[in-house]
């Protein structure tokens, strides 16, 4: 059994004796977490203080985006972080969680503030986001001018071509068609760049296009009221009596298309037009500085011929003056003759034809009723005829003449509309004419003509052979003695020259002939004169020298 140890006796053992409370001090090893404590709390109430407030943006996709790292920037100047980027719960776009700074934030984020992402593009000419080919795609912002707040946004696709702090204003053309036309195409104002295309949208309808364009300032002071914008694009190449005629804005219009617009002299006084206002947009200058007629008339014409060659929007002429256009062709069926005909369709200007002299023009508004004025033209032989505009082209207009040989017709104004009578074109005419020469030929009896020419041809090379005979036989027979017919004519001539010589006896003798002859004629001649004195020596005879009885 083990032993135990000897214990002390318990009165030699230490008593605990309870302390009396007095005052406490900190220890020091408290002082470094209150520290962190206080810090801790600094920074998160500094960091809320500072703290702007969070927005989403909805885009498309999130290329070019991470979080923590992508910046949103207005100016060059970064006024936001991108915190998340997920994917939205329908899977088809990403929404992006960004805080703005809270000193950036103050009329920032209103109804229209727009957001897009800023990467390397060529579009319209102009090349954008080479800077983030190094530095990395960012978010561009464009605050708006609502008063209304927000704080989620639908991001754009792409830039938008102005801002809204940029001078000028912006307007809208209505085209049939949007041709080259593209968001970033140049506005031209006299050949200067003054704006660009902002947009490009189809309405519902589908009826047009609608081209949004913004114009800088100042050039936005002279778009007025009565401006027309036409479309600037590509080259106008036209044909005409003047000769061929090419229209180019310039090389750029030709590659990015572009629009112009102008206005009249007389237009100088129209107000200015205000911002978003509508305008056309034609096809070309021309068309844009049309005279637009406010009296329209619409009138039918039968065409009983092609009417290859004619397109809507021809023009109707009345002696060289452009008085309407064609509006409408179509084919129609004649049941009871079973045939078709052309019907073309034309608005006519009747205050292109009023007279502008007092007399005339009094006149004209007697016949009070628009479709009487025609009706008697009609009655006097107006008529309506297709003529070639161009040979080349074969293009076809409307030309209104009178034609007083023409067969007695009326207008029925019960009809809607009225109908115009029409006689056949020239080149009808002349078809017509050609058809019955054609005809005739046929008539001719070619192949019996041809048996003729060819005994006629027979005969004709057997008497060339008899000819060739006999100039053979001028050559053997005729020809020797015609030679020495010849030398003796030769001889004949000589003996004659020698006779004719200055120094010849037969010249001497000639000149004494001569001599005598005249002092001959010298003696008659006084002979006559005293005969003419004296004609009674023809009975008496010759007086004496002395005799004056």
């Amino acid at each position: 059994m083990a032993e135990t140890p000897d214990l002390p006796p318990q009165d030699s053992l230490p008593q605990a004796v309870e302390r009396e409370h007095g005052p406490r001090s900190m220890q020091l090893i408290w002082i470094v977490p209150i520290l962190a404590a206080l810090i801790g709390g600094f920074v998160a109430l500094k960091a809320f203080w500072e703290s702007g407030p969070t927005i989403r943006i909805q885009f498309m996709s999130g290329e070019g985006i991470e979080a923590g790292k992508t910046r949103i920037k207005h100016k060059a100047v970064d006024v936001g972080t991108v915190k998340s980027v997920k994917l939205a719960p329908d899977r088809k776009t990403v929404v992006v969680t960004a805080e703005i700074d809270r000193n950036a934030a103050d009329g920032f984020l209103v109804e229209d503030t727009k957001f897009w992402v800023v990467r390397p593009r060529i579009a319209g000419g102009q090349v954008s986001g080479l800077s983030t080919l190094l530095a990395g795609s960012y978010i561009g912002s464009d605050p708006g001018r609502s008063q209304e707040e927000r704080r989620s946004f639908i991001g754009l696709e792409t830039p938008p071509s102005i801002t809204s702090d940029l001078p000028g204003r912006q307007f809208k053309l209505a085209a049939s068609d949007l041709g080259s036309l593209d968001i970033g195409s140049p506005v031209y104002f006299r050949g200067v760049v003054a704006g660009r295309v902002t947009s490009t949208e189809l309405p519902a309808d589908g009826k047009s296009v609608q081209i949004g364009v913004f114009v800088h300032a100042p050039f936005d002071k002279l778009v007025s009221n009565e401006s027309r914008f036409w479309n600037a694009s590509g080259v106008d190449l036209s044909l005409d009596t003047s000769g061929v005629k090419v229209q180019m804005q310039s090389l750029v219009t030709l590659v990015l298309g572009g629009i112009s617009f102008e206005s009249l002299p007389e237009d100088a006084s129209a107000p200015e037009a205000a911002a978003n206002s509508q305008f056309p947009l034609w096809n070309t200058r021309a068309e844009a500085f049309l005279i637009r007629e406010s009296v329209v008339e619409t009138y039918v014409l039968r065409i009983d011929q092609s009417a290859r060659g004619l397109a809507v929007g021809a023009a109707v002429d009345f002696r060289g003056v452009t008085v309407g256009e064609v509006r409408k062709i179509e084919l129609r069926f004649d049941a009871e003759k079973v045939r078709y005909w052309t019907a073309v369709e034309i608005h006519l200007w009747p205050e292109r034809l009023r007279p502008k002299d007092a007399e005339g023009a009094k006149r004209w508004d007697a016949m009070s009723a628009p479709g009487a004025r025609i009706k008697r033209f009609i009655e006097h032989g107006f008529r309506a005829q297709l003529r070639s505009a161009n040979l080349i082209t074969g293009t076809l207009f409307v030309a209104l003449d009178f034609f007083p040989k023409a067969p007695k017709k009326t207008m029925d104004l019960a009809k809607t509309p009225p109908e115009i009578p029409t006689v056949p074109g020239a080149l009808s005419e002349l078809e017509e004419s050609l058809g019955n020469i054609i005809k005739n030929l046929e008539k001719v009896p070619f192949d019996k003509l041809a048996q003729d020419a060819r005994k006629a041809l027979t005969t004709l090379d057997a008497t060339l052979k008899r000819a060739e005979a006999l100039m053979n036989q001028l050559s053997t027979d005729v020809a020797p003695e015609l030679k020495t017919t010849l030398q003796q004519a030769r001889k004949t001539l000589q003996s004659a020259e020698q006779v004719f010589s200055s120094d010849s006896p037969v010249q001497g003798d000639l000149r004494e002939t001569l001599q005598e002859v005249t002092r001959a004629a010298e003696q008659v001649r006084a002979l006559t004169d005293y005969l003419e004195r004296h004609p009674e020596s023809l009975i008496r005879g010759k007086r004496p020298s002395g005799d004056t009885k």
